[in-house]
């Protein structure tokens, strides 16, 4: 009989998955006035997501194809994080704004990461194109008032949340063809 093998590196990626989904679930169905007062939770959130995937890169930096553009991600949010976890005061505008830099940037380093596993020739080097080409869109959307008037800040959140949830259940899912 066959046992199954789990790797810590795909569960930690699929549990960042999870945690900005559950924080997208929130700031989409929640009011504007109620994710100001939650922009500490999704801060953590980023911080979860940010420290978790930082120590994926720690444990397998010698074995994960583009380590070192997740490692940036993944500093990325942890210093991100800091901004709503740590200013009492967040003025509504801020926030669909604030989070769709973090989109824009994170967007951009996936793009570079996709670029880098094409070069590779690792198959799912498309998947993780749509991704960063969806966080792309969706960054630069959340910048756009006329987008955050029609749609409402909450959702724009809720999307933003919900791309960068799908990238890391991506790569859970695709963890195999990531490793050398």
């Amino acid at each position: 009989m066959k046992t199954r093998k789990w790797h810590i590196v795909p569960v930690c990626w699929f549990i960042i998955g999870v945690v900005l989904a559950g924080a997208g679930v929130f700031a989409y169905f929640s009011s504007n006035r109620d994710i100001v007062h939650f922009s500490r939770g999704l801060g953590l959130a980023m911080l979860v997501a940010g420290g978790l995937n930082l120590f994926v890169c720690h444990i397998k930096s010698h074995i994960i194809h583009g380590v070192h553009w997740l490692e940036v991600d993944a500093l990325t949010a942890i210093l991100l994080s800091i901004f709503p976890l740590f200013n009492d005061l967040i003025f509504p505008a801020v926030i669909p704004f604030f989070f769709g830099v973090w989109e824009l940037v994170s967007g951009i380093l996936k793009l570079a990461d996709t670029a880098e596993l094409k070069r590779s020739h690792i198959r799912c080097w498309k998947g993780f194109a749509v991704i960063s080409a969806i966080e792309l869109l969706s960054g630069t959307a959340s910048l756009l008032k006329p987008i955050e008037i029609v749609v409402g800040f909450n959702h724009v959140i809720g999307i933003i949340f919900f791309v960068q949830s799908f990238g890391f259940i991506l790569k859970s899912v695709m963890y195999k063809e990531l490793i050398s």
